[in-house]
């Protein structure tokens, strides 16, 4: 009678194991999935703070660029007045 109940606890065992790997293979890729879903939308959010806060960066490198280069004309055309040419 013994080695029938020491089979059955052993066997038990065994589908206990087996279940236990399906639920924790299954339970990371649950856990992954919501990990990424979270890590989207705190990237979004970062983006978006930061966009609000710098605004459109382009535009300000687009009016810094043309403002240099309206400095450096200006300092041409002087420098040109100066000489006679």
């Amino acid at each position: 009678m013994e080695p029938i109940i020491y089979m059955s606890v052993g066997a038990a065992a065994v589908v206990g194991l087996i279940l236990m790997r399906l639920a924790a293979r299954h339970g990371w890729a649950w856990v992954r999935s919501q990990l990424k879903a979270h890590a989207g939308a705190v990237e979004a959010d970062f983006k978006a703070k930061v966009a609000a806060a710098i605004g459109d960066v382009d535009g300000r490198i687009r009016d810094v660029v043309h403002s240099e280069v309206a400095r450096l004309e200006s300092d041409v055309a002087a420098l040109k007045a100066k000489v006679g040419i």
